[in-house]
């Protein structure tokens, strides 16, 4: 009786830990900073997801675990005290049927990310100088190709329009077309076509010669995390049958047990009616057997209830394991057709662009049209308060990061 009662519970708390058990992704190092955005969340549990930035005053607020100091600590100790304090808390959840559970957490069911950075800069000699979204390893080589790379260096005989401006429209154009046409080839590698991707498929590229590898590389990793929530999705379905598989198992074999107490208890009532009638037993005797079959009729009951119930779940598992391969098909679909769409219309812009650019007299912009060297500065924010580091375009940036772009003595002469 007692083993029937606990089965429900260790069965949900199970299935709510089978989806953390294939997760294992481990985070470089990294210190926070005002502006980083983190997401906790409970495996398998969505509702208990939530994302909160990192305050001015170097705190993070979230309900029910309270405000916590994050500013300039490592993200792993930050991950591992709220797991910590999760770990001593009690949730209240509410199930599709309305009733409401209160659980609590083992550590390792809670995880802790950054889903969004403090944004970069970028200054100096480019034709968009502003801020851009922080993109982890991104180069300084990158920042610069979305800033527009670097403007025409005017000459006297320059016709008088606003050519940086063209120049630099240019470039972000040809920029989202790499990226649609790199989208368009993930998606449907995703969809199963085995296909290369076919650099023809993308104009020439007016910055860096990597800029194509570098968007690829970057879908590519996209890619990757995806595919990994799937099968980490299903994974989490199909452990959760075999969970049901085996309550049901218990719970039939538990069935049985009860089904037999009730009969013996019946035949039991039925031989002590017919003694109690003869006058040879008391009638105590027979209301402790009435009462007996009461208690096993009861029992046989519940473990029917449990049964029907662990059931139910396991055809509910078993629908959203048909439904997953399905819905990210529909999903992986939809999305083919808006990057298509999207891609048409930046191709059509990139065109009249072109012929804008051919109508002065211009060409192409690229990085290998200016001549003499180009200085790369990088102003960030260390331990002992902000440092200006000498860099090359290749090194990686981090989040806040200033990068200042400034041209050598031969571009400054030609000005």
């Amino acid at each position: 009786m007692n083993q029937a009662r606990t089965a429900r519970p260790l069965f949900l708390a199970a299935l709510m830990t089978a989806l953390l058990s294939a997760t294992g992704l481990k985070g470089a190092e990294y210190r926070l900073q005002a502006g980083d955005v983190i997401e906790v969340s409970v495996a398998g549990i969505p509702e208990l997801r939530q994302r909160v930035p990192v305050q001015l005053d170097g705190t993070i607020t979230f309900p029910v675990l309270g405000t916590l100091p994050a500013e300039g600590a490592p993200f792993s100790d930050l991950r591992s005290r709220i797991q910590a304090i999760a770990a001593t808390k009690i949730f209240r959840l509410r199930t599709p049927d309305g009733r409401e559970l209160q659980r609590m957490f083992d550590p390792e069911e809670v995880t802790a990310s950054i889903v969004d950075y403090r944004p970069v800069f970028v200054s100096g000699h480019v034709a968009r100088p502003g801020e851009q979204g922080f993109r982890p390893r991104m180069t300084v080589r990158e920042a610069v190709a979305f800033a527009g790379g670097f403007p025409e260096i005017r000459r006297a005989d320059t016709p008088l329009y606003d050519t940086a401006n063209l120049r630099s429209e240019y470039v972000g154009i040809w920029l989202n077309v790499a990226r649609e046409q790199a989208r368009i080839w993930r998606i449907r590698t995703d969809l199963g076509d085995k296909l290369e991707f076919d650099p023809a498929s993308v104009p020439p590229s007016p910055v860096s010669d990597g800029a194509v590898s570098e968007i690829l590389n970057r879908e590519m990793e996209y890619r990757a995390v995806q595919r990994l929530d799937h099968d980490r999705a299903k994974e989490f379905y199909r452990k959760g049958l075999q969970l049901a598989d085996e309550q049901i198992k218990y719970l039939s074999e538990q069935q049985q047990k009860e089904e037999q107490g009730v009969l013996a208890d019946t035949q039991e009532l039925q031989k002590i009616t017919e003694l109690v009638s003869r006058g040879t037993l008391t009638t105590p005797r027979l209301t402790d057997a009435r009462r007996d079959l009461l208690l096993s009729s009861t029992r046989q009951l519940q473990t029917n209830a449990q049964l029907m119930q662990v059931k139910r779940q396991r055809a509910e598992l078993a629908r959203e394991v048909e439904k997953i391969d399905d819905q990210r098909r529909v999903r992986l679909l939809a999305e083919l057709q808006e990057a298509g769409l999207k891609l048409a219309g930046e191709r059509a812009r990139l065109q009249s662009a072109d012929e804008k650019l051919r109508l002065l007299g211009m060409r192409v912009p690229g990085v290998s049209e200016g001549s003499g060297k180009v200085d790369y500065i990088v102003f960030r924010r260390g331990a002992s308060g902000r440092e200006r580091l000498i860099v090359d375009p290749e090194t990686e940036l981090e989040p806040g990061d200033v990068v200042e772009v400034r041209p050598g003595a031969e571009q400054t002469a030609l000005r």
